[in-house]
Formats: structure tokens, sequence, C-alpha cells
């Protein structure tokens, strides 16, 4: 099956209500499988990920037939500090909200093409992040009931409070995935674990000698390891054996 690349042209507003036009570039690898991975990067990388790993794993995701998926990026932050109470910011509106709007609009996209998609009208959905992307869709998840999985990969909390708020929310099964030399992640898996949760399951592991990036030949497979988990293909993650690598 052939891919599908599109921009969404989207509009937020700054604190004051200007308007602020921004994109959502994505790609879509189809997949009749009834279900859905959206992959939201981390703030880096544009949708394909750093050495194409996350178009590299929806390929592979769809050679074994396990999903379909979607990749997508947010618009880079300018880093010009123009809300006091956030880090950075884009065109005077907060970078935040972006990356939360974001995986909306391409949650709401993947749904209203669900049968083009994965040949299904409501597939069931996994939503995966990567570093601020797992912030982002950790606080989100929750409003869509068809989000069965969540899975946090070097997740931090960076949207906030907002994070906290939706992933007592979500009432689905959490995987949170983080290497044992990035702190915060650890923490931040923690603190998920020791808070209230709706959520049905929650299982944090770490993987051994991986730093926030993954980087690695051996860490690539384990995040594809870490994709299985999450869609309950392969529960050994995080073994990366077995698993093809994405990067060296």
């Amino acid at each position: 099956m052939t891919t599908i690349d599109t921009i969404l042209h989207r509009r937020t507003a700054t604190p004051e209500g200007q308007p602020v036009d921004y994109e959502i570039p994505l790609t879509a690898y189809p997949c009749d499988s009834g279900r859905l991975l959206i992959i939201s990067p981390g703030s880096g990388e544009l949708k394909d990920g750093r050495h194409d790993r996350w178009r590299k794993l929806a390929e592979h995701l769809r050679e074994l037939g396990l999903c379909a998926t979607v990749t997508y990026n947010a618009p880079r932050p300018d880093f010009q500090v123009q809300l006091e109470w956030e880090a950075y910011s884009y065109q005077g509106a907060s970078w935040n909200r972006i990356l939360m709007e974001s995986v909306c609009h391409v949650a709401d996209w993947s749904l209203q093409r669900g049968q083009e998609l994965c040949g299904a009208e409501s597939p069931e959905i996994c939503l995966a992040g990567f570093s601020s992307g797992g912030s982002a869709v950790g606080a989100v998840a929750f409003r869509y009931p068809q989000v069965k999985q969540l899975l946090l990969l070097s997740s931090y909390d960076s949207v906030g409070d907002p994070f906290y708020e939706g992933i007592t929310l979500f009432t689905g099964d959490i995987f949170m995935a983080y290497g044992a030399q990035d702190p915060p992640a650890g923490m931040l898996a923690y603190v998920v674990s020791v808070g209230p949760l709706a959520a049905r399951s929650l299982t944090g592991r770490p993987v051994s000698d991986c730093d926030h990036r993954f980087s690695g030949a051996d860490n690539s497979r384990a995040l594809v390891k870490a994709a299985y988990w999450a869609l309950g293909h392969d529960d050994t993650f995080p073994d990366p054996t077995g698993a093809p690598q994405l990067y060296e």
C-alpha cells in the first residue's frame, strides 16, 4: 500500500487572542489491520524522526500487518521567550498548547479516515509519544475513547499540569519505556505510578545502558520492541533480540 503525505493547516491564538497559523506535516502508512498507531515525536524531531526511525518503524509494523501508523510533527518552537510561564513559544502563542492541539488535530484527521487508513470506521488507537511528544499525548489521550494504549517513550512532563491532569483520566493501558541513564524520565514513571490513575493498567520498564535518545543500535531495536509491547505483539521488551535495527 502507498503512503499518504499531507499538511494540516491549523490556527491557534496568543494569550491576547491574536490568531496564529501553523502547519502539521504528516505521513500515514495504511495497513488493513483495524488498528492505528499515532506517533508524536520529540521537540527536535521531524515526522520521520532522527535517522528516519519513525518512518522505518512505521514501514516495519505495516510489513508485519500489526497496524497502520501516522507520523507527524508540530511546528518547532521559535526559541524566543515570549511567555513568562513557558520556556518556548511560537509566534507569541503557547508552544505547549500547540503541542497538545497538534495531537488532537492528527487524531481527528486519522479517525475521519479510519476506513482508508486501516479498514475500520472506528479503529482502536495506540498513541505513542517521545520526550515532549509523550507529555502531549499523555495530556489529551483521555479525550478519545478509541485510544486503548498509551506508549510513553523517554517522556518528560513538558506541558506541565495538563499532562498530570490528563494522565489521571485515561482509562486504557499505559506503557512507559525509558533509559536507565535518563533520570528525569525514570522519575516521571515513578511519579505517575504512585499518583491517582483511572488506567486499566500501568507498566514501566527501564532499558539498561540507554540514554534519553535511545542512542545506539541495540537501543534502536528496543524502540521497536517497545512498540511490539504496547501493541500486544511481544512482551519481551526491553530485550532487543529479534527486532530490526533502526539506526547505528
